[in-house]
């Protein structure tokens, strides 16, 4: 237990004595004369008091010490160096200074004494009561005075022969020094110096002349003696000073000695030293040197000795001693521009050489700066509002300094400095004031006493060091940066605008704080880091004067700051009015970037372990292979969960970032990036992973922060923007996030994932096998396109199957080609049917080949001629004639005409007459007639002889045979030979027959010789010889008749009979050469045509080889494309595809359709094949698809609610409990701690990183700015999984990379097309010899040039008109944004609005008639109440125009009364220029142009911004804010640009954009490439709209989504009225076809059909009649309207009155089991009915006429007692009985006695299926047409706007229960 003190406090315990000396004067200080005080303590304990010495005059420097004194004894302590040099170096009179020693315990003072000090002016000395050793301090041998004595000494010492030369003792004996003495003392004496008074040395006086004594020749004798004895060391003497009361002598060392002592009293010892025999010492009386004294050296040695003995001298001063004991030789005091001037003594010589000028290091910046300097140099603030470029020492410490590397170095040394602030402050110069010796020497003192002296009183400097130590404190606790500098030295310069300017050179890092006793601040700086040169100022001198010191940028600490000084001086010296001030100020030094710029500078070392930030300082990215996610359709719900509506695009980016990976998102205008990024953290979030969103505008910060709480996870996002962030709110919010309620999961989560995924199989499958490429190489939907391209081809190819088995994708490839290229070559000779060249199968041409053909065809017709002239010879001889002339014909001919000539056929008709050869021949013919028949039925010829007259009788005449027994013999002889039993009916007939046998036997036998040669001798024939002798002649008449035409055998017997004489043989064989010819040529003609002999014609043959060889002739020129043609041919044969060619040369195709017949044949098989081989495609239905489609949008909808509830669950249930236990427990404990106390005394950075694992789980997600990141976040690397940067086409690299390095993996967000970061705060200045080294311009940019992974969003959802975006996307996104075409795609919404206006290009640079036309409009707009619902921007190409606008438009305003209209909503009015319109967004934009034609017409192409580089940015994002409207205002149209005369990008998009706004899409380039390869099935649908009378388009769009089929309204040519989607493409996941589009395209207004291919192919007649149908009922044209009313209404049952009560019959509680029972009656009978009204229909029952709140109450009692099933809609209780009554479908009418009378009577079930009910009929209505037709349905309820309120929650709840679809203009379908 502590001693209680008891007189600690009493005065009379402690006793002070001050030591002080009598007299001070500068030398005091300048030789450091110590003073000392005696500190007694008579208490009965040791203390330690605080002991201060204080002069109010000025006289010492304020001295604090600390002195333990022991109990009942005394201490002296001892302060040295005390003296103010100032007050001494300055003071020119006796001045008597009261000092005060104060003893101090605990603070308080506990003793005190005073005592009186007299300064001395300077040059006195005290006297001989004083330190006789100071007498030597004022001996100045560098005097000038000296050097002229020297000087005229050493011509002496020449005159007596002696060296001139002053080298001290070297060399040199007692008499030489002698005679050096005695040169100067009669050096002195040639002065003539007058004595200037008497000198007392007993007391205080002046010992130095402040003037010249050479020149004024005026001292008193202790100045000369002072002098004199400087002169003697300045020869490099040992003078001493002997000194009396009244009188004073200088004398020398005669060798090189001095005393042992500093002063001597011994006069014995002198007096020896001087004695003739010693001569150790030679002095001289000083009042011999005055012009007075005609003593010469030896006698004033010897006056001296005199005065010596008689005892004049008291003391003795040896210089030479006094100089060994620290005693040097005072400055030397004289007048300057200021006051006096001290000069020391290295400045009053001239003897040393000047120092050498400091060698200056390389300033310019050697090689290549590694890229976190050039980001340290990005970040740099250049502007004059940062105060490293523009100091003006406001709010700062202006100190004095005597020099600032001792300052610094003390600073060091000390660890510590008091700051004070001065008594008696005079004004000093904020720059460039130079300080007197005295003044920097006190400083000096000062500072080595510990006390850093400032500029300015002590209150202004206390409250400045207070605020500067609070905002470094701060700084520090909330960014861990330092932000309090000394700044050593300034550099002054002159910019451009003439203003100087003052920045800091060097920069030391400093702290402040309370000094010991709380009563001063004290300084220190940090012993580690070191100084450094101003950065931003380097950098700025290079980029705006291109002064390159930027060598200085790196480590210094082996400059000295004055050397650093120096060479920056000499850099800047031809600078004019620029300057280098050596001023030292403690400030705070910090700019805009300052924490980026310092987390990079101070922490590269740990961010560069982050492998991005590692790739981007080395130009290169290691790759890191991570697993690509599945893409929409094949993921798992549940491993990518979406809280919020996304697109395949988005999910494919939300997937990939769940897999960990680093990529680039790019996100055009307009594609839901900020609707991304909050599934890209809800995801992440919940796979319990950390993320840092990073935004440089709040603006991006607040939209994501407001979804991500709209889907409940807000609490667990901490959004931390402004680096003014309040404490207590964070705190709060983190309390707030921890006190949440522990809620359990999710029921039903996987169970609807799995049912989510299983529809889109079954949706999946259909669409998978439809697009599945397939045998052929294309898939089921492709063929149908090529179907029904081809379905008006003729449909005659006969193609075997087999063929169809063989076909494959490179053969049906090769088909096409070869059929194509056949078809064309046939095309170019004239088609293949009856062409010239028919049977000429030639495929190689050549010009031989042709000379051939040709050189054939000549001959053939020759010899057809030749032969056809015979040919009419031989048959006019003959007389024949021929038919058909035919090959065989001709061939025959010649076999016939050569055995004529032969003569073959002589004897039968050589000598023969021609009657009897008659009767001869045509005997023989019946002869073998009659033959051939009796030998079908008998065996051998029945001999008649003697019979035959009898029998021929009988024949002749007729009879009955069996009546004539000649007949019966014959008869039975014929029935013995006959082949079968003969019938007696045929009997006749051969008795007949064997009559004609025997009369042809004998007319043979009777007419001619020549029957000799088959008969003998009796006439009998012999039938073998016969056949052998007439078998020429058959021969002969067989051929004949084979050749001629009507050919008679008689006629030619007889022209052969008379051709024996030999006249036809010359014309016979002159035919059968002529035919041998012929054959010849045929021959060779065939062969040269390789013509093939099956397909040669028969019939007229020589007409057809001459007429097929004319036409060879006459077509020659085409044997070429013939030859092609067979070519083709032959490889169609070779590939199967004779039908081909054989329906070509048939005829049955032409050469324009051949191809199409053959596609239409193939795909008809392959569709006939392969739709119902596949499952998915066979049971394809409309109904089943579109419910499958509506059950799975509902279930998306449903699973996305699940999400938000499960990952909300998820987090709340890794919050830790208050009873957890672990490291999170402990983080929970320092937490509350840090929260009780407000984080006193500590920042947010501290506390996130004291409970770094907490904040991950409270606030996993932080949302914050570059700098706060900076700010709030320690340096260390990959502290989160992901960072998230939004919009970073507008962030450097440099400003990103901190961000970047704090986490795993990074998804950088924006569009490298819209506007790099703003050049604000930055310069564009490119250092051009670290090209490598540079950044490029955003951190996108960067992470693109590595080589990062990139994704993209697609879909465009901003304009709610295509022809909005549709610029950009054509210009500058190449078409690949995916845009919902609009009802009204036929008419632009960017419309050009020209004015008849000039640009004043010379001087405002502003059009004032287009800024008047513009504002016109833009009140008209506000002053229309529809127009004025449209939010509205302004966007001008020039700041000028922009202020102009502001003008006109602000006074238009207010003289109207618009404000309201204009800025009092949710989208204000705003005006901006290019520069600054990037993140805005308006329903309508007004473009002001601003330039144009001038006054004189000329149009220059200076277009302010769009013409920099980049400038085609500007105008991108300029062209793509506006959501339904855009007027463009110009008076120059895109004619009036020439391109010709410039190469801007952005010059030519304006062009192209005025041509656009002019004239509309159709100036818009066709796009570059196409999810469609061609028309799709749209067209064919058009096609047969069209031919129902309505008016179509197909693929309506200007992006590669297309609405299939836009049917024209009939009534409004402008507008479509249905659109019609097919399944065309597979480009889009499941979710984007059937959810996506339709639902997008139903809020742009459009009625949507949806058309499946499959169907259409099957039966294009079922589809296009249900379109049909649609469009009936939506032009009115259903007759049926109004049909649903009957289909879906039923009436209300009402419960009737029972009874008349009052109020009372409820309230009394009586009647409880009644009223429970009736309101049991009313909710079964009027199910379902909502709270309000059932109560009301209760006590309308009972008859009850009045209510009240007890009668409410009760009744509410008793409807909660009955437990009735309900459903809570909108706030609002509804009961049922049974659940199939809160159904939507049905809906209830009344009569006229209705009992339900406003709207809160009717349900929302029933008003939602009355507006269902209706938009299946009506397909689409705007509020307006529902609030008219829910008057219809309820007549009686009361319409009003509750009623319309009503109306419009129910719509809503529609909406959220996916029945309905609202489009942007309040028009209502069916979702």
């Amino acid at each position: 237990m502590a001693t209680k003190r008891t007189k600690v406090t009493e005065k009379n315990n402690f006793t002070l004595e001050p030591l002080f000396p009598r007299y001070v004067g500068y030398a005091d200080y300048f030789l450091s004369t110590p003073v000392s005080v005696q500190v007694r303590n008579d208490f009965s304990e040791a203390v330690t008091l605080q002991v201060s010495i204080e002069s109010d005059s000025g006289l010492l420097v304020p001295y604090e010490t600390q002195a333990e004194v022991p109990f009942e004894s005394a201490v002296e302590l001892t302060a040295e160096g005390i003296f103010s040099p100032l007050l001494l170096a300055e003071n020119d009179e006796l001045r008597v200074c009261p000092v005060t020693v104060t003893a101090r315990l605990d603070g308080k003072p506990v003793a005190s004494a005073s005592a009186e000090i007299t300064a001395l002016p300077f040059d006195w000395w005290e006297g001989l009561d004083g330190n006789a050793e100071r007498l030597a301090a004022f001996v100045r041998p560098r005097l000038a005075d000296c050097a002229a004595v020297l000087a005229d000494a050493g011509k002496r010492l020449k005159k007596w022969n002696k060296s001139a030369e002053f080298y001290g003792y070297t060399g040199a004996d007692k008499n030489d020094v002698r005679q050096i003495a005695a040169a100067i003392y009669a050096a002195i004496k040639a002065l003539a110096v007058d004595k200037a008074g008497e000198s007392d040395f007993s007391a205080p006086l002046c010992v130095a002349k402040p003037g010249s004594v050479v020149k004024e020749r005026s001292a008193t004798a202790a100045q000369l003696a002072v002098f004199t004895a400087a002169c003697f060391e300045a020869a490099r003497l040992n003078p001493v000073l002997a000194v009396g009361k009244n009188g004073v002598a200088v004398g020398v060392w005669l060798y090189e000695s001095c005393f042992l002592d500093p002063v001597t009293d011994d006069a014995e010892i002198v007096g020896k030293y001087v004695s003739e025999g010693i001569n150790n010492l030679s002095f001289i009386d000083a009042e011999d040197l005055f012009s007075s004294s005609n003593a010469a050296f030896t006698p004033s040695e010897g006056h001296f000795r005199q005065k010596l003995r008689s005892g004049l001298y008291e003391c003795f001063v040896d210089v030479r001693r006094c100089r060994m004991g620290g005693v040097r030789a005072c400055p030397l005091r004289g007048k300057g521009l200021k006051g006096y001037e001290l000069l020391n003594e290295e400045e009053m010589s001239d003897e040393a050489a000047p120092a050498p000028i400091p060698a200056l290091r390389k300033l310019k910046l050697d090689g290549k700066q590694p890229k976190n300097k050039q980001w340290e140099r990005r970040l740099l603030d250049l502007t004059t509002k940062n105060s490293l470029l523009n100091f003006s020492g406001k709010n700062a410490v202006h100190l004095y300094e005597a020099g600032a590397d001792e300052l610094y170095a003390l600073l060091l040394e000390k660890g510590g400095m008091r700051l004070k602030g001065e008594t008696a402050f005079e004004n000093t110069p904020a720059f460039g004031g130079e300080l007197a010796r005295q003044r920097r020497e006190l400083v000096l003192l000062e500072q080595k006493k510990g006390i850093l002296r400032a500029c300015g009183d002590s209150k202004t400097t206390a409250e400045t060091a207070s605020r500067l130590m609070r905002r470094n404190r701060e700084a520090e606790e909330e960014t861990g940066a330092k932000v309090l500098y000394l700044a050593f030295g300034f550099l002054r310069y002159v910019g451009e605008d003439g203003v100087a300017r003052y920045a800091p050179l060097v920069l030391a890092p400093a702290q402040i704080g309370r000094a010991k006793g709380n009563e001063d601040y004290s300084v220190n700086v940090s012993q580690d880091e070191g100084y450094f040169v101003n950065s931003t100022l380097l950098e700025f001198l290079k980029q705006e004067f291109n002064i390159d010191v930027r060598g200085l940028g790196g480590d210094v600490g082996a400059l000295k700051i004055a050397e650093i000084l120096a060479m920056v001086r000499a850099e800047t010296a031809n600078m004019k009015g620029w300057d280098v001030v050596s001023d030292v100020y403690l400030a705070a030094f910090s700019f805009q970037s300052y924490l980026m710029w310092n987390d990079i500078r101070n922490h590269i070392g740990e961010l560069s372990k982050n492998a991005i930030v590692s790739a981007l300082l080395n130009n290169r990215m290691e790759r890191t292979e991570v697993a690509a996610p599945p893409e929409e359709d094949d993921g798992d719900p549940e491993a990518v969960l979406l809280p919020l509506p996304s697109d395949s695009s988005q999910y494919s980016a939300v997937a990939l970032s769940g897999a960990g990976a680093s990529f680039v998102l790019h996100g055009p205008p307009g594609t839901g990036k900020s609707q991304t990024i909050t599934n890209i953290i809800a995801n992440a979030l919940s796979d319990g992973k950390r993320v840092l969103f990073v935004a440089e505008k709040k603006a991006a910060l607040d939209v994501v922060k407001k979804r991500l709480d709209s889907i409940g996870i807000g609490e667990f996002c901490l959004e931390l923007h402004s680096n003014k962030t309040d404490k207590t709110d964070v705190l709060r919010r983190l309390e707030q996030t921890l006190a949440l309620a522990e809620e359990e999961d999710v029921s039903g989560f996987s169970e609807r994932a799995k049912e989510l995924v299983a529809l889109r199989e079954e949706l999946k499958a259909p669409m998978r096998a439809l697009h599945e490429k397939r045998r052929l190489g294309i898939s089921v939907y492709q063929a149908i396109l090529l179907y029904l391209k081809n379905k008006n081809a003729p449909d005659i190819l006969d193609i075997e199957s087999s063929f169809y088995d063989s076909l494959t994708e490179e053969k049906l490839s090769e088909c096409r080609r070869m059929i194509l290229s056949a078809a064309a070559a046939a095309k170019e000779c004239g088609g293949v049917k009856n062409s010239p060249f028919e049977n000429v199968n030639l495929t190689e041409y050549s010009q031989t080949l042709r000379d051939k053909l040709f050189c054939a065809c000549e001959v053939m017709l020759a010899e057809i001629k030749h032969l056809k002239a015979f040919l009419a010879l031989f048959l006019e001889f003959y007389r024949q004639k021929v038919s058909t002339l035919t090959l065989r014909k001709i061939r025959a001919l010649s076999e016939l005409a050569g055995k004529l000539v032969a003569g073959t056929y002589d004897k039968y008709f050589t000598g023969a007459d021609e009657a009897e050869f008659y009767i001869f021949f045509n005997a023989n013919k019946r002869l073998d007639s009659c033959l051939e028949y009796y030998y079908k039925h008998f065996k051998t010829l029945v001999e008649l002889d003697k019979e035959l007259p009898e029998l021929k009788k009988l024949c002749e005449e007729g009879g009955d045979w069996k009546l004539n027994r000649t007949a019966k013999a014959v008869a039975k002889r014929l029935d013995k030979a006959s082949l079968r039993p003969l019938d007696e009916k045929d009997v006749f007939k051969f008795l007949e027959t064997l009559v004609e046998i025997y009369g042809a036997m004998g007319r043979i036998a009777d007419n001619t010789q020549l029957a000799r040669a088959f008969t003998d001798r009796s006439g009998r024939f012999n039938f073998k010889k016969r056949a052998d002798f007439l078998a020429d002649l058959n021969d002969l008449h067989a051929r004949a008749a084979a050749v001629f035409m009507d050919y008679n055998p008689d006629a030619f017997n007889g022209m052969c009979i008379r051709a024996t004489s030999g006249y036809t043989k010359p014309v016979l064989e002159g035919y059968l050469k002529a035919a041998e010819s012929y054959f010849l040529a045929q021959e060779s003609f065939l062969d040269i045509t390789n013509a093939d002999r099956d397909k040669l014609k028969e019939e007229d043959v020589l007409d057809y080889f001459s007429s097929k060889a004319s036409a060879l002739i006459d077509n020659i020129d085409m044997l070429p494309n013939w030859c092609m043609y067979r070519a083709t041919a032959q490889k169609l044969s070779e590939l199967g595809l004779n039908f081909i060619t054989e329906a070509l040369e048939s005829g049955r195709f032409r050469t324009d359709n051949v191809l199409a017949g053959f596609e239409k044949n193939v795909y008809r098989n392959f569709l006939e094949i392969n739709i119902p081989a596949d499952p998915a495609l066979s049971r394809m239905t409309v109904g089943t698809l579109e419910e499958t489609v509506e059950k799975f949008r509902l279930s998306w909808d449903e699973f996305a609610r699940l999400t938000r509830e499960h990952i909300r669950a998820e987090l709340i249930s890794r919050l830790p409990s208050a009873d957890e236990e672990g490291s999170l427990s402990v983080e929970l404990n320092a937490f509350t701690r840090l929260s009780k106390s407000n984080l006193r005394g500590a920042g947010l950075r501290a506390m996130f990183a004291e409970i770094p694992t907490l904040t991950g789980v409270v606030a996993p997600c932080m949302l914050m700015s570059p700098t706060t990141v900076a700010q709030y976040l320690q340096p260390v690397a990959d502290q989160f999984d992901l960072v998230i940067f939004d919009e970073a086409s507008q962030m450097s690299t440099a400003e990103a990379v901190g961000s970047i390095a704090r986490a795993k993996a990074a998804i950088v967000v924006g569009d490298p097309k819209q506007l790099p970061p703003t050049a604000f705060f930055h310069t564009a200045y490119v250092d051009e010899e670290n090209l490598e080294n540079e950044d490029l311009e955003s951190v996108l940019d960067d992470c693109l040039a590595l080589g990062m992974p990139e994704r993209h969003l697609v879909w465009h959802y901003r304009s709610k008109h295509e022809s909005l975006i549709a610029f950009s996307n054509s210009m500058y996104y190449d078409n690949r944004l995916c845009t919902f075409p609009s009802p009204d795609a036929m008419d632009s919404r960017v419309k050009l609005v020209l004015v008849e206006g000039t640009y004043d290009r010379g001087f405002t640079k502003r059009n004032r008639k287009e800024a008047e036309a513009l504002v016109r409009e833009v009140v008209r707009r506000l002053s229309d109440p529809a127009l004025s619902k449209s939010s509205m921007g302004i966007v001008t190409f020039s700041s000028a125009q922009r202020d102009d606008i502001e003008r006109l438009l602000t006074k238009e305003i207010i003289a109207r009364h618009l404000d309201a209209a204009a800025y009092d909503r949710e989208e204000p009015l705003f005006v901006k220029n290019l520069e600054n319109v990037q993140g805005d967004e308006r329903d309508v934009i007004l473009f002001s142009v601003c330039y144009g034609p001038d006054s004189t017409g000329r149009v220059s192409l200076n277009f302010g911004p769009l013409n920099q580089a980049g400038g085609w940015r500007r105008l991108n994002v300029a062209v793509s804010r506006a959501r339904e409207e855009m007027l463009v205002f110009s008076t120059m149209t895109s004619p009036m640009i020439d391109l010709a005369k410039t190469s801007s990008k952005g010059v030519a998009g304006l062009k192209a954009f005025l041509e656009f706004a002019e004239k509309g899409r159709t100036t818009l380039a066709a796009p570059s490439a196409s999810v469609r390869t061609g028309a799709g099935i749209g067209k064919y649908i058009a096609e047969e709209l069209s031919a129902c009378g309505y008016e179509c388009r197909y693929d309506v769009g200007a992006s590669d989504f297309k609405v299939d089929v836009g049917v024209v309204d009939p009534k409004n040519k402008h507008r479509f009225l249905l659109g019609v989607l097919c399944d065309g493409t597979d480009q889009f996941s499941v979710k984007d076809r059937n959810v996506l589009q339709v639902q997008t395209l139903k809020r742009g207004n459009w009625n949507v059909v949806r058309v499946n291919s499959v169907n259409y192919y099957n039966n294009p007649k079922r589809e296009i009649k249900r379109i049909k149908d649609v469009l009936d009922r939506l032009t009115g044209a259903d007759a049926k309207s109004g049909s649903w009313i009957s289909k879906c209404a039923k009436p209300y049952k009402a419960v009737k009155p029972t009874a008349s009560e009052v109020a009372a019959f409820v309230t009394s509680g009586e009647n409880d089991a009644a009223i429970m029972a009736r309101l049991k009656e009313i909710v079964a009978a009027e199910e379902p009915i909502s709270r309000a009204f059932l109560k009301k229909r209760c006590l309308a029952t009972f008859g009850i006429q009045k209510s009240g709140s007890k009668v409410e109450a009760r009744l509410d009692a008793l409807i909660d007692g009955c437990a009735f099933q309900r459903d809570r809609v909108m706030g609002t209780d509804y009961f049922y009985k049974n659940v199939r009554a809160i159904e939507i479908g049905k809906f209830r009418t009344e009569g006229e006695n209705a009992v339900r009378r406003s709207g809160d009577d009717l349900t929302v079930y029933e008003v939602v299926s009355v507006v269902k009910a209706a938009l299946g009929e009506r397909v689409a209505l705007y509020m307006d047409e529902l609030y008219a037709l829910l008057a219809g349905v309820f007549p009686s309820v009361k319409q009003g706007e509750r009623f319309q309120a009503f109306l419009r929650d129910c719509i809503s709840y529609g909406e959220e229960k996916g029945l309905f679809v609202r489009s942007v203009s309040d028009r209502i379908s069916l979702a």
